[in-house]
């Protein structure tokens, strides 16, 4: 399924400062329209906060969060960052071992 093997690869976005809605729209057009088989999303700014953010800022907020009182917003966002954090970086780092989506090791669910 194709969706599968979507699933396995690593998702990745360019960023084009100074691009307006109508030549997003343009670019994106262009790249459905290619043989590329790539699906184009514009995100809109109004609408959409997008973070571009390092591993180690990403570990130091997904950290705070763990330690913050427990809602379903902060553990939504705990569980997308260790999802993230545990994909193997480009540099060889193996994933993290042991990080639950509750804040503990091996789901133990403390801070």
């Amino acid at each position: 399924m194709a969706e599968d093997r979507d699933a396995d690869r690593p998702y990745w976005s360019i960023d084009m400062p100074g691009l307006d809605e109508h030549r997003a729209a343009e670019l994106a057009g262009l790249v459905r329209r290619s043989d590329a088989g790539i699906m184009a999303t514009p995100v809109d700014p109004r609408f959409w906060l997008t973070l571009h953010l390092d591993r180690e800022t990403v570990e130091v907020i997904r950290e705070a969060l763990a330690a913050a009182p427990a809602t379903a917003v902060t553990a939504a966002l705990v569980e997308s960052f260790d999802e993230w954090l545990d994909r193997p970086a480009d540099t060889g780092a193996a994933p993290r071992a042991g990080r639950s989506a509750h804040g503990g090791e091996d789901g133990a669910g403390g801070p």
